[in-house]
Formats: structure tokens, sequence, C-alpha cells
């Protein structure tokens, strides 16, 4: 009963030292899994644009100065990001492209004069809606990072645009509708920069293809805001972190040999605790009888790291072990030599697996047990293999168990 109390006590003790040493375990976003799909209302957002142009025609080249082909455009758009690579926009465009044309070519400058080459200045307006696909590259190549500063966005789709030209009209020159409207498709990588939560700007690199008679390019080269609405972030999945095994090998080996002196404490009890129960029944056995538990493994013999040699209490648990082996001669046992693959290299591991083995067989032969019982091995595994290098000190054993 006494023992019963002070193993009591001395457990309580090395649990509330456990808890003391133990760290919290922390739960943090991991972008790494994927993103959360946030509600229809978020991730809106609006953009306003403009920049300048240049018309790629069949006649535009003739323009003798280069800085006579310079247009302006703007644009305004609503948008929304599905998720955070792909999203789309919709919205508003407005150019005005400048170029070369014929004596009668539908967007001529009226009131201007042929140049020296005989063509002469067109210019015209367009309006037009226009419906794009968005994809964020960074997002897709790198992985999603809410801070990011710098977002690399591909966009395109198409559109329809409703051109004016400017016309005489009783004498006045006015913008006309052109009857010559059009459908185009456009290009861009939109190079974002965040300045604030809700506020990015950016520089718009973009190519349009206008469906005219004879099919045109507009390049161009915008600037622009973009305001984000509400909820513009994405939540990531809630992973934990556990908290690292910081015990050195010597704290390894002394937590192993402590684990160890209370398994043999708690088996001695139960033999006792048996006995007495056997008493209390009226099946006591012989007071020189023992009692040995019928078990696979019948024990592990541990070592610190590098070491093959036996300790004295390490010989105190081989000699009761050849106690249980001589009870029965005709059990035959396997005795398996074990050592941590994480530390050392293979012919240094292997040389302590045989070192280790070979001890304990020599040791139990010293202590009566017939040689004829004992099977000696190595195994280049890891004894605990499911719990990884944190366990490194328990693979440093030998184990005795029962041949079937």
């Amino acid at each position: 009963m006494k023992k019963i109390v002070l193993l009591a006590l001395a457990t309580v003790a090395l649990c509330g030292a456990s808890k003391a040493n133990a760290q919290e375990v922390t739960y943090v976003e991991d972008c790494s899994q994927g993103v959360l799909m946030n509600r229809n209302a978020d991730n809106w957002f609006i953009t306003a644009q403009g920049g300048a142009n240049v018309l790629v025609g069949y006649h535009d080249v003739k323009v003798p100065e280069f800085k006579n082909r310079i247009g302006a455009q703007a644009g305004l758009f609503v948008g929304k990001w599905v998720s955070p690579v792909f999203g789309f926009r919709f919205g508003a465009s407005w150019v005005m492209p400048k170029g070369a044309t014929t004596a009668d070519g539908t967007f001529r400058k009226m009131n201007d004069g042929a140049f020296d080459n005989g063509y002469y200045p067109q210019k015209f307006m367009g309006i037009g809606g226009e419906f794009d696909v968005m994809i964020n590259l960074t997002n897709w190549w790198c992985g999603y990072k809410p801070n990011r500063v710098y977002n690399a966005v591909l966009h395109g789709g198409a559109g329809a645009r409703w051109n004016l030209r400017r016309a005489y009209k009783d004498g006045n020159l006015e913008w006309r509708a052109s009857h010559d409207d059009n459908l185009y498709a456009n290009i861009g990588l939109q190079n974002n920069f965040r300045v604030a939560k809700h506020l990015d700007i950016f520089i718009d690199l973009q190519a349009e293809g206008i469906d005219f008679d004879k099919a045109e390019l507009l390049p161009s080269v915008n600037a622009g805001l973009t305001y984000h609405f509400g909820k513009n972030e994405w939540n990531c999945p809630v992973t934990a972190v556990c908290p690292t095994w910081k015990y050195t090998d010597a704290e390894g080996d002394a937590l192993v040999a402590n684990l160890n002196a209370a398994q043999n404490e708690i088996g001695n009890l139960k033999r006792q605790i048996k006995m007495l129960q056997d008493e209390n029944n009226g099946n006591s056995r012989d007071k020189g009888s023992r009692v040995y538990a019928d078990c696979e493994r019948l024990a592990t013999i541990y070592y610190p790291i590098n070491q093959s040699s036996l300790s004295a209490r390490e010989k105190n648990i081989l000699r009761s072990v050849a106690g249980i082996m001589n009870q029965d001669t005709n059990k035959q046992y396997l005795l398996t030599g074990w050592a941590d693959n994480y530390t050392g290299n293979d012919e240094i591991n292997t040389r302590l697996r045989e070192a280790r083995v070979n001890g304990v067989k020599n040791y139990l032969v010293s202590c009566g047990v017939a040689e004829s019982q004992l099977d000696a091995t190595i195994n280049n595994g890891n004894l605990e293999e499911n719990y990884g290098a944190d366990a490194a000190p328990l693979d440093r054993a030998v184990t005795i168990q029962v041949k079937k």
C-alpha cells in the first residue's frame, strides 16, 4: 500500500512538471492549402483609367509626324474577383484615335488640308461597352498573400463601339454618327500597386483588334485607380501549429530511463495486487513462486546515444529476464538490436546494433540461459517508426520477445 501511495505521488509530480513545460498549440491561417470562398457581396471593385493610343491601320503610317498619331482614351469599369486568381469586369470605354486616310475616308478631318504625301488626317470618337475576364498571374504562380504590394493581372475581352465623325451640317462642323460602328477584342497586362487596403494604382499595357473594313490595331498605355469595396481579402484554412520537441538527447535519454523505471514499478505493483487478490480468493500460490506477465515483448533494454555497454540498472532487468527464461527452457526468444537512423551513419549504426544485441545475449548466457534459447539479430529500421526523429532515443534499444 505504501508503494502504491508513493507511486501515485510521483505520477502527480511528473504530470505537473510535464504541464509546466508543455507549450500551447497555436492556430494560424495557412494559405498554402488554398483559400475559403467569400460571399457574393465581397471582392467588388471600380476602376477608372485614362491614357494614350496609337492607331495602326492601312493608311495610318502615312502620317508625317508620329506625335500626330497619338490619341486619347478613357474607361470606367465595375468588376468582381471570384477567387484570388479569377475575376471579371464590365464597363464603358471612350477612345479618340488619330491617323491618316484618303480623300473619301469616313473619318477624314474635314477642316484640315492634306499632308504633303496626299493623305488626309483623320480623327474619330468611339463610345462603347466592354466585358473582360481577369487572371491574377501573381497569385496564380506565387500563391495568395493578402499584403502583397504588386500584382500582375492579365485581362482579355470584347466589346462593341459606336463611332462618331466630324462632319458638316448646315455649314457647321459637328460630331455626327458615322454609321461605321465596330466590334473589337482586347488583351492587356495590368500592373497593380497596392497603396492602401482598398486602393490600387496601376499601369495597363493594352492592345485592341478593331473590326473595320480592314482589321486595325489600337495599342495603348493607360494609368488608373482601382477602389475595392468592403471585404477585399480572402480567408485561408486554419491549421494547428504544434510545439517542437525541445529536449536534448541527454534529456530524452533521462526521460526514457524514468519511464522504464516507472513501467517496471507498475509491473511489480500489478503482480503484487494479483497475488493479494489470489490470496483473498483462496487461490494463493506457494510463497516461493513468482507471477510473470505473459506478453509478446518480454523486455526492452534502452541505451544512451553511441553506447552499447549495459548499465547496472539494465543488468538487474536482464537478471530478472533470465529468471523468467529459465522457468521454461523449451521457449525460444528473439533478441533484436536497434539504433536510430537520424544520427551517425550506416556503418556506425550497424556496429552499434550488433554490439548491443550481442552484449545482451552474452549477459543472459552468463545468467544461466541456454544459448540455444536465444536468437540474436539486428533490424536496420527504426523501432518507433511512427514518431519520427523526435523519438530517436526510443530507437536505441534491444528488444526481447518470445518467438512464435
